[in-house]
């Protein structure tokens, strides 16, 4: 085992400069992992063997693991309704792969249930390989986070759907196989992953939520998840499927702020756990298996990115993404890697030997995928950021994300208070709309000032009166009632040492909100018998 380890620590080691003088040259890094893998694994200059690729086994499934609950953040309720054509290009580009697959197969004399299992893989994606593309690119598009929700969407159905295709594909090659038998392997790969990741998600949002600190939440969600892992290979479920539906239900039922801080947490050992997972997975490459795939594999490779392209091309204007970027979108889609390596080592387990040589179609085709692939979708992910600044109306149908400038600003005080000018200046720069949340009536002399300030500075504006509920609810009421994307606080500063023990309301205000939120606390009013109480604006504190 210690050289096992001391093997991969080399592996490791010469990824990673593989890595960076591939940086330096503006190519994927991943490229990196996956070739030094491929030079020193079994079928290269053999530093690490079968037998040790089989006892870090467990480390590459837990990494898997890890990285597919922060890809689940890509397909949750919020991400798939921010780029609704994920969804539409991702189904319709799998049904048309798997249809197209299947026929051309048969057409050249490929077996039936070889042709099913190829036509239920033809759809998978790779949203590893592209998530870590997306982050060596340093792309924060729209169109690089929906890719990343696309492959996604097409790894949750490959495995669903490869979960029915598998018992069906059993009985077709062996005529002693039992109903019975391929209806409990549907339930226990298809659906077992799916429940299990759906209840996990839900607890770790319900009691990561009361974590305060980063480490403490990393370490909650990754022991988490580590159980998870334990538990798929008791119960023999799709791991990658239950990591994200898991992901993907924390991000959906969590509070806004919470999920961002969860998901950034996460995110920051993301690096590491690429380098694990490809350099093995390079390591795992069968060279030997390309010229195997024969005519049932060249038909496989081009009908598969034909397919995703005219997929794409039909599913992506459906949810609003323009026709050229949709085209671009089908040539993006053609990595594939991850989970239709795991299901196609399935197949060929479950089968004899049809699974075997469906396996050896989709492994010869993930080497040219994997290698060819990521380096397409970074040279058309560098093309698009070059020219953001004329692609703002590009993509259709994306609300506005963090980076773009407020729409809505809800501007909030406790008591009576002047607003600076620069605030409203920048509101008039941004053209957005003012709500205006303070004590007293709108014929109340220093409510009618601030109306007159604001509305002489140009911006639109609604005064709402803060009266009797508590200034934390009315905050979190109306910035919900409204759809504020910035909210400004002006509360009171008690004096004296604060406690931490209780949280001041700007801080509960920002926990409960997924929108930036700035606080200008103002003293409280100083006791003087000889002057005037006077309100005074302190340092912008965050």
């Amino acid at each position: 085992m210690s050289d096992g380890l001391a093997a991969f620590a080399l592996l490791a080691w010469l990824a990673y400069l593989a890595s960076r003088v591939l940086a330096r040259r503006n190519l994927p890094e991943l490229v990196g992992f996956l070739l030094v893998g491929a030079l020193l694994g079994p079928e290269g200059l053999a530093l690490i063997d079968k037998a040790d690729l089989v006892r870090l086994e467990p480390a590459t499934e837990i990494a898997l693991a890890v990285l597919m609950f922060v890809i689940g953040e890509r397909v949750s309720a919020r991400a798939l309704k921010a780029a609704r054509w994920s969804v539409t290009a991702g189904v319709i580009q799998y049904v048309i792969s798997a249809f197209t697959v299947y026929f051309t197969t048969q057409w050249v004399g490929a077996d039936q249930s070889v042709s099913l299992l190829l036509a239920a893989l033809a759809g998978a994606g790779a949203p590893l390989t592209i998530a870590h593309v997306v982050s060596t690119t340093k792309s924060s598009s729209p169109y690089s986070r929906g890719l990343v929700s696309t492959h996604a969407v097409s790894d949750a159905l490959a495995t669903v759907t490869f979960a029915a295709v598998l018992p069906v594909a059993a009985l077709l090659a062996n005529d002693d196989a039992k109903i019975s038998t391929a209806v409990f392997d549907f339930i226990q790969l298809g659906i077992g992953g799916a429940v299990l990741g759906f209840f996990g998600g839900l607890f770790i949002a319900k009691m990561g939520s009361q974590i305060e600190t980063s480490g403490e939440l990393l370490l909650f969600v990754g022991v988490h998840l580590l159980l998870g892992w334990a538990i798929s290979r008791q119960i023999e479920i799709s791991l990658p499927l239950a990591a994200l539906v898991a992901g993907a239900t924390a991000s959906s039922v969590s509070p806004q702020a919470f999920a961002q801080r969860m998901f950034r947490t996460m995110k920051s050992i993301e690096q590491p756990l690429y380098l694990l997972f490809f350099a093995l997975a390079g390591a795992s490459i069968h060279l030997s298996e390309i010229p195997g795939v024969g005519l049932i594999g060249l038909v496989y490779i081009v009908f598969r990115v034909l397919a995703k392209i005219v997929g794409a091309a039909i599913g992506g204007p459906l949810g609003g993404l323009t026709f050229k970027r949709s085209l671009q979108l089908g040539v993006d889609l053609s990595p594939q890697a991850g989970v239709a390596v795991g299901l196609a080592v399935l197949a060929s387990e479950s089968i004899q030997p049809q699974g075997v040589d469906a396996a050896t179609v989709v492994l010869g085709a993930v080497v040219l995928f994997e290698l060819v692939g990521p380096l397409l979708v970074a040279r058309n992910l560098r093309k698009e950021k070059e020219s953001s600044s004329s692609e703002s109306d590009a993509v259709a149908g994306v609300e506005s994300s963090f980076d773009e400038v407020p729409a809505k600003v809800l501007i909030a005080a406790t008591r009576e208070t002047d607003i600076p000018e620069w605030l409203l200046e920048a509101t008039t720069k941004w053209h957005a709309h003012v709500t205006l949340l303070i004590p007293g009536e709108l014929d109340d002399k220093h409510v009618a000032s601030v109306a007159h300030l604001v509305e002489s500075a140009g911006c639109e504006f609604t005064f709402i009166a803060l009266n009797v509920e508590s200034f934390t609810g009315a905050v979190v009421r109306t910035q919900t009632s409204t759809s504020a994307d910035l909210v400004v606080l002006f509360g009171n500063r008690p004096a004296g040492p604060s406690s931490r023990l209780a949280l001041m309301p700007a801080e509960r205000i920002a926990r409960q909100l997924g929108v930036p939120v700035l606080t200008f606390p103002i003293s409280e009013p100083i006791q003087d018998s000889s002057a005037t109480p006077q309100a005074r604006f302190w340092p912008f504190s965050g």
